[in-house]
């Protein structure tokens, strides 16, 4: 809310998207769509109105044309519809935003091949104390900061010292470091630490020059238009064959937001055969509140969900990108007996084309039963962050991933969402947590089945309730080769290459 006219209001925006504070851009025209996004998460926010030293996060960054070298090689072009906040390490980042996180930030441990295959990167190998409290994990030689400025052990105590406690590392108790090692210390045993600092936010930033790193790619380039990365030459890995990547980042109005198209200069050029990779990554859910006054009855909400499964099948058949629910997700469906809804219901739903259009049907065909649904999106940024007066709200639209390789990522939604907190009896809850704390000290294989039988007794209970699994597809050019995708369809960058050999200009 801006207590200033209309004129100067658009003064205060310009002056703020200078200063890096947020992104605003619009499509041409009266009345068309525009966007206003905040750049900073709570944590730099913070860190701003303690220390007016600290260096502002430009939304326009480029740098020095004489400090960057483009290398030769390939390069490759991705198109997304809008602009991208700055990469800087984060939770709450969106999903696009990690994984470029990963190609320009590094930590100490990181993940090969996707989100399966867990292996050191900073590190190159860790000790811990026979209790399990103390973790020692010891730095590679010779590292590089993307502006050429040696690392030292403690610069990267910066951007770990903020997480602990927090979620993100929740038994954590303290980090301190050496010339050659970093050492956590822990309240208790956390066989999934190595898990959890393989996570992007915990990727290791420059502590001064937040958007300088220590990953595989560089940013060179910030605007709201694209995002131009770099190959690093002093990167501490094998140094990958893509020479540059560029993000367009204009503003349009997209269909699936889950289609990412990857193309080459020359394909742009030439007519050139096109693949596919595709990956069910995801499943959205509905929670209702079970902890307000006027809750709905088991009754109320059986109605809900029957409508709302009716509308998941309706666009499963007219959509591809939504698929019928895996089985180990699939539960028995009650068949409701009718009841008479609340003449009002409110719910919050995590925003895409998607579930807008779920959400569209769902307030339609509840009018129909004579209750009024309003609804408040929720951009995907900004899911987890606190602040969206749950306890208000009667219904959610989440999603989670439904990748079983990767299920223990399903215990950062356990301890982060504000939804959980306010929906879930407290009871509920405290028996969740303590089987977490007694599940991590086991090993990871042992703690990762845990969060699957986890989340089959939350789907038993009804405390979440899947409707359908989205499909994320990669296009890519046929001359483009040493695909890997992350969750959600990105490639990995640091292992593409352009084989010409079949292909004429």
């Amino acid at each position: 809310m801006l207590a200033c006219t209309p004129r100067y209001a658009r003064t205060l925006l310009k002056d703020m998207k200078q200063m890096g504070w947020i992104s605003w851009a619009s499509l041409p025209g009266r009345g068309k769509l525009s966007q206003l996004q905040c750049r900073l998460d709570d944590n730099a926010l913070q860190e701003m109105t303690t220390d007016p030293v600290q260096p502002l996060i430009s939304a326009s960054f480029s740098a020095p044309l004489d400090s960057v070298s483009f290398p030769e090689g390939d390069s490759f072009i991705l198109s997304y519809y809008r602009s991208l906040p700055a990469i800087v390490p984060s939770f709450s980042a969106m999903h696009a935003s990690r994984h470029l996180i990963r190609m320009v930030h590094a930590g100490l441990m990181k993940y090969q091949d996707g989100n399966t295959h867990l292996i050191f990167g900073l590190a190159h190998h860790c000790k811990t104390s026979a209790d399990r409290l103390t973790w020692q994990f010891y730095l590679r030689s010779g590292l590089i900061w993307h502006n050429e400025e040696k690392v030292s052990a403690n610069q990267l105590l910066h951007g770990l010292n903020a997480l602990i406690g927090t979620p993100v590392l929740p038994y954590v108790k303290s980090i301190s470091a050496d010339e050659q090692s970093i050492l956590f210390h822990l309240t208790q045993p956390d066989e999934m630490l190595i898990h959890r600092l393989a996570h992007p936010a915990c990727s290791l930033p420059h502590p001064v020059y937040p958007t300088v790193g220590l990953g595989p790619f560089r940013v060179v380039e910030h605007s709201d238009q694209q995002v131009k990365l770099s190959r690093f030459p002093f990167w501490y890995s094998e140094m990958p064959l893509a020479a540059t990547i560029t993000l367009e980042t204009r503003l349009r109005k997209i269909a699936d937001w889950g289609m990412i198209s990857l193309e080459t200069p020359q394909s742009k050029r030439r007519d050139e055969r096109i693949k596919t990779i595709t990956l069910a990554d995801t499943f959205s859910f509905m929670a209702f509140n079970q902890c307000k006054s006027n809750a709905l009855t088991r009754h109320q909400r059986m109605m809900v969900m029957e409508v709302a499964r009716s509308v998941a099948r309706r666009m499963i058949l007219k959509q591809a990108d939504l698929l019928p629910l895996p089985e180990w997700l699939t539960m028995p469906m009650d068949n409701p007996d009718p009841v008479t809804l609340p003449p009002t219901l409110a719910m919050a739903y995590f925003s895409t084309p998607g579930t807008d259009r779920f959400v569209r049907l769902l307030v339609k065909n509840l009018k129909l039963m004579g209750c009024q649904l309003s609804v408040t999106p929720i951009h995907n940024a900004y899911w987890l962050s606190p602040g969206k007066n749950w306890e208000q709200m009667d219904i959610s639209l989440g999603y989670l991933n439904s990748r079983q390789e990767a299920a223990f990522t399903y215990e950062e939604r356990w301890r982060h969402s504000q939804m959980a907190r306010a929906f879930w009896p407290a009871e509920i809850q405290h028996r969740i947590s303590a089987l977490l704390n007694r599940s991590v000290r086991r090993s990871c294989a042992d703690h990762q089945q845990f969060i699957i039988n986890l989340m089959r007794y939350a789907i038993r209970h009804k405390l979440i309730n899947p409707l359908y699994e989205k499909n994320h597809t990669l296009h890519y050019p046929a001359s483009v080769r040493g695909i890997k995708c992350h969750p959600q369809c990105f490639p990995d960058f640091t292992s593409l290459w352009i084989d010409n050999a079949d292909q004429r200009d």
